[in-house]
């Protein structure tokens, strides 16, 4: 009969696909409601609860207590780090030799160094982290292969496959050269990323104590838990000409002759340029506003992403260099305390033709 003959068509049709495409395939209601019709189960058919892993909205059915939670670890995390960042400031007193057993080795170039430090202020910050959220992913700077393609398939990799949607992403000591020679221009920097939105940034100068920290959404950031205020009502600085400027100081030459193509630009037209070589700092300092404007070039995750949420929360601005808005993958970024400056120093890099650059390793 007829309806045998459908049923034995619908029967191998649904069997056919199910082989083929597995949990990938999804059916219509139309047929759906004749499966049922027929008794037969749509064995290909997905979840339909499963969601993608990234969501850009997603941060919004976070929990307040939730969110405070995940930023009193993170505080906890990085004060770990601080701790043995202040115990061993400075311990190199050389140029590293990658074929030597010093204190710290070359990664991609002599300006890209890491030392035993660094791995052990990373355990310490990831040990915090895990036993309070044991389920978490972890992204630290120390697990990842050196040079920049790396650090980019890392982040691409770790978002994709978490299980929770919750990735901790680490710098265990951002400023690594400015550490070993004993400078105490280096920070901490910790961030909770939710299905691809960075929600908790926190960055910690333990040489002057200083916690900065930052929740999405909340509409400010903080300083050692005291609200700082916001860069939109009491900023004074309102053109490029009264500004300290800081230019990024990158590892990869081609981006470093780029950098200073936009630092001689600039230095006829702002007060002032500093290249201090630690983006945890100068980003947390035009949060505060004690630094008017920063940009930089081939930043990883951790580097930016605390920074970007303080200054975002804080009413500062952030984007990529070529003006679009900033995300989490941004590596080319301006950071500025409001938009005037903003748009006036992505004019004077556009024309000085420092706003990309391409690899040389």
């Amino acid at each position: 009969s007829s309806t045998t003959m459908t049923y034995t068509a619908l029967s191998l049709l649904f069997l056919t696909i199910g082989a083929q495409y597995g949990p990938s395939v999804s059916f219509s209601p139309s047929t759906r409601r004749l499966s049922r019709q027929l008794n037969l189960p749509l064995f290909a058919e997905k979840d339909s609860t499963t969601t993608s892993k990234l969501d850009t909205e997603a941060w919004k059915e976070l929990r307040d207590v939730e969110l405070q939670g995940l930023r009193q670890t993170a505080e906890s995390a990085a004060r770990g780090a601080g701790d043995i960042i202040k115990n061993y400031l400075g311990c190199a007193s050389e140029v590293c030799d990658p074929d030597a057993d010093e204190e710290c080795v070359m990664k991609t170039n002599i300006k890209d160094i890491v030392t035993q430090y660094d791995k052990r202020a990373q355990e310490a910050v990831e040990s915090i982290i895990r036993s309070a959220y044991p389920t978490h992913s972890f992204l630290g700077e120390e697990d990842v292969d050196p040079g920049a393609a790396a650090s980019e398939a890392a982040l691409e990799t770790i978002l994709e496959q978490s299980e929770t949607g919750f990735v901790w992403i680490c710098d265990p000591i951002d400023g690594t050269a400015n550490f070993a020679a004993g400078l105490n221009l280096c920070a901490v920097t910790v961030s909770v990323v939710y299905k691809g939105t960075a929600v908790i940034g926190v960055i910690f100068d333990p040489h002057q104590n200083e916690m900065f920290s930052a929740i999405k959404g909340q509409g400010y950031s903080s300083l050692n838990g005291e609200a700082m205020p916001n860069l939109k009502e009491f900023h004074a600085v309102k053109t490029v000409r009264d500004c300290i400027v800081n230019a990024g100081c990158p590892a990869d030459p081609n981006a470093f002759a780029t950098s200073i193509r936009g630092a001689m630009s600039l230095n006829s037209k702002a007060r002032g340029l500093r290249m201090i070589a630690c983006s945890a700092l100068t980003t947390a300092w035009i949060a505060s506003g004690r630094l008017n404007a920063h940009f930089g070039y081939d930043l990883s995750s951790w580097d930016l992403a605390p920074g970007a949420l303080l200054i975002q929360e804080a009413g500062g601005f952030v984007t990529d260099l070529d003006g679009s808005p900033y995300q989490l993958t941004t590596r080319n970024m301006l950071c500025s305390t409001n938009a005037v400056v903003h748009k006036e120093v992505l004019k004077i890099l556009k024309d000085a033709d420092a706003v990309s650059f391409e690899r040389s390793m």
